[in-house]
């Protein structure tokens, strides 16, 4: 668990947060980004289940939900403009 935690703060987050930048910058997702956040997601509702009685994680995979939401939809308003 500890790793997971490890990995998605070192790994995960990071490379979202680039993501949600240059979305909010006004680019398009490319194929790679959405691959990496469908996978980050899946993830992330794979192993809940090894977090759900730990109220730090369930904070943090909160935030990880609206983060992906506010990246989608930043992402979908970009790609009406396009």
């Amino acid at each position: 668990m500890v790793a997971l935690m490890q990995r998605f703060k070192s790994q995960r987050l990071p490379r979202i947060m680039e993501i949600k930048e240059h979305v909010d910058q006004g680019y398009r997702l490319s194929e790679y980004d959405r691959l990496f956040l469908d996978e980050a997601m899946h993830d992330a509702q794979r192993n809940i289940r090894h977090v759900e009685d730990i109220p730090e994680c369930q904070h943090l995979f909160i935030q990880l939900a609206h983060l992906y939401k506010q990246i989608m939809n930043k992402a979908f308003d970009n790609e009406n403009r396009a």
